[in-house]
């Protein structure tokens, strides 16, 4: 065991917010979340300090687990915010000892947030803090817990800021709206306890300006970037912490840009489906032309004439149904309108054909 006196101050610090009264239950709410924050921010992490920690985590287990608990939540924040060493292997080398908090499933949120490139992971751990955020006992709230709410939002724009041909999916854009209402949410509620819209965390701001940029919302998505950059505190890293805002702007501009060719491609599909319609069209029509004559020209009966014309008729716009629907699918055609007028055609067609034949068995 490394010598406590010179991290006295860290364990008296850990022990008194250990033993407040409800431990079980003031743990899972924010104000717990932002006294650890606190505590960490006043270290530097380095190995030495990282195994005074584990050590400590790994002794205290046995005879104060929630003094215990508070030193993992200490040494995961330091590791976290000064990104030093795997924060989600150290999550999971510690959730089983402490799986009876609730807080746990937050942290491991926040793990995955800091650690994980895979985006699958990602995507699942989703649904996973979707259901979080909904959560509440009478021991947790984390439909009002800001950074659980923040830690949701976050996964929402880590994700689909990497798979951004997949955000305008259905479901994929609620997933994204319900994001920018618990965003706005955890904002009311900070700028309801503080007392001031400038002493939000200004981290909240920044992933509402990301969430809005992913909505489309590009104006007010870099207005919000643009105000956290603003709000951050004059910190000896307030450096480090601009620039990894700033990124995002870049972000937003890549993002605009790649839905602008977006609009263009698909309007350039438009022109292109509506092109190969417009041949199949007149190549159907000329066809019926050419064959009209061909079939016609040596029939005197003026109701055999008439039937076969009606039958060629019904031929001709089952041909023309056919491929219409098959250009518009291959072509992918956006407007469901138009493979509705397709079948359309293909139905008349057929109806006329067979009505044709119905005639010819009753001798018409």
């Amino acid at each position: 065991m490394l010598n406590n006196e010179k991290y006295k101050l860290l364990i008296d610090s850990a022990t008194e917010l250990a033993s407040c009264k409800e431990f079980d239950k003031e743990v899972n709410y924010r104000p717990f979340e932002e006294k650890v924050t606190k505590i960490a921010s006043s270290y530097k992490i380095n190995k030495e300090l990282y195994d005074f920690l584990k050590q400590s985590i790994d002794i205290y287990y046995k005879s104060d687990e929630k003094l215990a608990f508070t030193l993992f939540f200490i040494l995961f924040t330091i590791c976290r915010r000064q990104n030093y060493g795997d924060v989600l292997n150290l999550v999971k080398e510690n959730e089983n000892l402490f799986d009876e908090y609730m807080i746990m499933k937050h942290i491991y949120i926040m793990a995955v947030l800091s650690k994980s490139s895979h985006s699958s992971l990602v995507y699942k751990t989703l649904y996973f803090a979707n259901k979080l955020v909904n959560s509440k006992s009478d021991k947790h709230d984390f439909t009002t817990h800001t950074g659980v709410l923040n830690a949701y939002c976050s996964l929402v724009c880590k994700y689909f800021e990497f798979a951004i041909d997949e955000r305008k999916e259905e479901r994929n854009v609620e997933m994204i709206k319900k994001a920018l209402v618990y965003i706005n949410r955890a904002i009311f509620l900070e700028k309801k306890e503080k007392g001031s819209e400038d002493l939000v965390y200004n981290k909240f701001y920044l992933n509402r300006g990301r969430i809005q940029i992913l909505l489309g919302d590009y104006t007010k998505g870099e207005n919000d970037i643009q105000r956290a950059i603003e709000l951050v505190p004059m910190t000896a890293d307030r450096e480090s912490v601009v620039n990894e805002y700033s990124q995002y702007l870049v972000k937003a501009s890549i993002i605009h840009a790649y839905d602008i060719n977006e609009e263009k491609v698909e309007d350039l599909d438009k022109i292109k489906v509506g092109n190969y319609k417009s041949i199949a069209l007149m190549t159907t029509l000329l066809g019926f032309l050419l064959g009209a004559i061909n079939i016609f020209a040596n029939i005197n009966d003026t109701k055999t004439l008439a039937i076969l014309m009606l039958a060629y008729c019904g031929l001709l716009l089952v041909l023309l149904g056919v491929i219409l629907l098959g250009l518009g699918l291959m072509l992918k055609e956006k407007k469901k309108i138009f493979y509705v007028y397709d079948v359309i055609v293909l139905l008349i067609g057929i109806a006329i054909f067979a009505s044709t034949f119905m005639l010819i068995n009753r001798g018409w």
